[in-house]
C-alpha cells in the first residue's frame, strides 16, 4: 500500500478503484477466501514479525446522517457527498471493525521517532470487487475514514497507531465507494477486503455484504 497522492487517483462518484501488481502477504482464493471472525497475519510495512488482524464486522452506511464527522477522513469527502448533504447516486461508506494484535511486529516507517512500534491503519486491508479485473491484479480502494484519527498527534501521518507487542487494539477503518468502472450498480456480494493492493495471490475476507450473497 502506499501514501495517496491526490494527482495520482481518481476522485470522482464512479469510485476510487486503482490497477496494481503489488503483491503482499498471503495466497488466498477470492471468491471463497477468510470469513468474519477468523484472524489471519499480515506482513507488510513491516520491518520484522508480524500483526494479528481480525475483521469483527463489515457493515455499509447509505444515510449521510449516519457518516462519522468529516475532520476523520484523510481527505474531503465532496465526491460522494453532495453540497445539499446526501450522498450522491450509487455512493455509499463502507466500515470494518478490526482488531489487531502485534504478535512480533516491528513498523516500517519513515518518520521521525525512534518508536518502532508505530503502525499504520491504511497499511492493513484494501477492498477489491470480484467483478473488476484486469490481468492477474483487482481494482482495489484505499482507507479513507479511521476511527482514531490523529491518536499519534502526527499531523503528517494521522493514520498511524501506536501497538507494543503482545498488545491487541480495536478500532474502525471506512472506504467510500461508488458506481463500477462502466458507471453499472455494483453488487456489494462481490466486495472483499484485500490484504494488498489488489493482487490476485493475496488473502481475502468475505465481508457478507449485499442481500444475494452467493459467493
Amino acid at each position: 500500500m502506499k501514501l495517496r497522492l491526490k494527482n495520482l487517483i481518481l476522485l470522482s462518484a464512479v469510485g476510487l478503484w486503482l490497477l496494481t501488481g503489488c503483491g503482499m502477504s498471503g495466497a488466498g482464493n477470492a471468491s471463497a477466501g477468510l470469513q468474519i471472525g477468523e484472524s489471519f497475519e499480515i506482513t507488510n510495512w513491516l520491518s520484522s514479525g508480524s500483526l494479528q488482524v481480525t475483521v469483527k464486522n463489515a457493515r455499509q452506511i447509505t444515510d449521510v446522517s449516519q457518516l462519522p464527522p468529516q475532520d476523520m477522513f484523510l481527505e474531503q469527502y465532496d465526491h460522494y457527498v453532495s453540497p445539499e448533504g446526501t450522498l450522491k447516486e450509487g455512493s455509499s461508506l463502507i466500515l470494518l471493525d478490526l482488531e489487531v494484535k502485534n504478535l512480533d511486529a516491528r513498523g516500517k516507517l519513515d518518520l521521525d521517532t525512534d518508536n518502532p512500534y508505530l503502525f499504520r491503519a491504511d497499511g492493513l486491508l484494501t477492498l477489491i470487487d470480484l467483478t473488476e479485473k484486469q490481468g492477474k491484479n483487482y481494482y482495489y480502494v484505499d482507507v479513507d475514514y479511521f476511527s482514531l484519527f490523529g491518536c499519534c498527534q502526527d499531523p503528517d501521518h494521522p493514520f498511524l497507531y501506536e501497538l507494543k507487542p503482545g498488545d491487541s487494539i480495536e478500532f474502525t477503518v471506512g472506504y467510500f465507494i461508488g458506481k463500477k468502472r462502466d458507471s453499472s450498480e455494483r453488487d456489494l456480494s462481490q466486495i472483499r477486503a484485500c490484504t494488498s493492493s489488489g493482487n490476485a495471490n493475496s488473502d481475502f475476507i468475505d465481508l457478507k455484504l449485499g442481500e444475494n450473497h452467493d459467493a
